[in-house]
């Protein structure tokens, strides 16, 4: 007699689906639940993301439109900055770490500007009733200028100094290609900012130590500054670019340019750079000097152009005094157009 012997996978197999039709309801009933339940939490996860989403866009159509109250502005304002800033503080601590590590100091430099330009930017970006407008002016062969005309190297950038907003502004409008290569002078004081004030010297910018702390007193400590300059002289030597705000503190009658200061035109010289002019109008009225927390809504006008300087027939204080007139004629139109007032009246 033929005797039939079942497969043992056969037998699994229908082990298995006897299990599965046999599970208890009430393990059905619970699976069923949770899978409502899953599809309930993503609807309402969803749902949510799309009320933050439509909560932030009317926020920023607020701000935008400058339906906000002053205050709520100002205190927008502070709280991106210390949102954004603070970590970014935090990052750039570590990244100057790398340097122990044998990473040379000129690229930890540029790995530290990186997040800063990101945290400035956003400040600008989340606070949208700043705006800013900018507009090159012609080049010395009558075109017009612009980011792609202007040298990654061996740049000398030169603005009016009204506002703490000033540092914002140049750098949300300058690509981050050119403010790689860049750094700054500035006032040796502004390192002793809690939190903030380390950064300053993890993305190289160049201290200024002046004798006092007195308004009107640029006088410096010319020891301490002596190897700063040679600091500032192989920076700039390598193919580096110097952005200064020469009147060496913030304007307080911004409508009137203060007299530009000798020493940083001599370091331009010394190098031969390309002078650019910037020049604005307005961020004074977002974040007056008065105040440490700025926010206020305002348009800020820019202009940007090239200073031509005759290195072989001029020297470093004549240069000084042409682009500081220069500047002032700038500004002055830049009030005419913007005001609607005769540039005299400025």
């Amino acid at each position: 007699m033929l005797r039939i012997t079942p497969s043992p996978r056969l037998s699994l197999f229908f082990c298995q689906v006897c299990t599965a039709d046999h599970r208890p309801r009430h393990t059905k009933s619970a699976e069923v639940a949770e899978r409502a339940i899953g599809r309930r939490r993503k609807r309402m996860s969803n749902g949510s993301a799309i009320i933050v989403a439509i909560a932030c866009a009317i926020w920023y159509v607020l701000l935008r439109q400058r339906l906000v109250p002053v205050k709520v502005m100002r205190a927008w304002f502070l709280l991106v900055n210390i949102v954004t800033i603070l970590p970014v503080s935090a990052l750039t601590k570590i990244l100057a770490q790398l340097g122990l590590l044998g990473v040379p100091k000129y690229e930890v430099q540029r790995l530290c500007i990186r997040p800063l330009v990101l945290a400035f930017r956003i400040v600008w970006w989340l606070n949208p009733q700043i705006r800013m407008h900018v507009r090159f002016d012609l080049d010395g062969k009558g075109k017009q200028l612009s980011w792609e005309s202007i040298s990654l190297h061996h740049v000398a950038y030169i603005g009016n100094h009204t506002s703490f907003w000033d540092v914002y502004a140049f750098i949300a409008l300058t690509p981050l290609r050119h403010l790689l290569n860049t750094r700054t002078m500035m006032k040796s004081s502004l390192r002793n900012i809690p939190i903030f004030g380390g950064i300053f010297d993890r993305v190289g910018h160049f201290p200024v130590y002046f004798k006092s702390d007195e308004d009107g007193n640029f006088d410096v400590d010319k020891e301490r500054q002596a190897h700063v300059q040679e600091d500032a002289d192989a920076h700039i030597g390598s193919g580096g670019n110097l952005a200064i705000f020469p009147e060496g503190a913030i304007n307080k009658t911004p409508r009137s340019l203060q007299t530009f200061r000798y020493g940083t035109f001599h370091t331009i010289f010394k190098h031969r750079m390309e002078a650019y002019y910037i020049v604005h109008v307005g961020a004074e009225k977002t974040w007056p000097w008065w105040t440490m927390i700025g926010g206020m809504p305002t348009d800020v006008y820019v202009r940007l152009g090239r200073f031509p300087i005759d290195y072989d027939h001029e020297d470093s204080k004549a240069v000084s005094r042409r682009m500081q007139q220069h500047m002032q004629n700038v500004y002055n139109e830049l009030l005419a157009e913007t005001e609607g007032t005769d540039s005299k009246s400025a």
